[in-house]
């Protein structure tokens, strides 16, 4: 899984009270290549669904579930998911991204995405 920048931009707004922009949805493509922290959206997304869960499993833990049913995922052939914010269609601003080899569903398979992040702090003091 990639952190995008976007993410970290979203993180710092929030820890200082200004966040507006939350993971709504999860989002599934079909584009292959290289995920890097300045993507902004999906290779070639081919469908989104509102995030069905959020728990935490843990102290500073917190896990999102996605669900598609066997009829939305009728020939996909998975190589990318991500979280995103709300948008129209499939997009919105990523805030993770992971790449994966091609997974081809027949219409018999159900895909459920479960995404866990272990939230930590890194404190840097600067002083001028």
């Amino acid at each position: 899984m990639v952190v995008t920048n976007y993410m970290r931009n979203q993180l710092s707004l929030f820890v200082g009270g200004s966040a507006t922009n939350f993971v709504d949805y999860f989002i599934i493509g079909s584009g292959s290549g290289t995920s890097s922290s300045s993507d902004t959206a999906l290779a070639a997304a081919s469908d989104r669904q509102l995030v069905t869960s959020v728990t935490y499993p843990a102290t500073q833990k917190v896990k999102w579930q996605g669900d598609w049913n066997s009829i939305e995922m009728s020939g996909i052939q998975l190589q990318q998911w991500g979280m995103i914010t709300s948008g129209a269609g499939v997009t919105g601003s990523v805030w993770s991204k992971t790449s994966l080899p091609k997974l081809t569903f027949n219409g018999a398979n159900e895909l459920r995405i479960e995404e866990t992040w272990e939230v930590y702090w890194l404190y840097k003091l600067i002083l001028n």
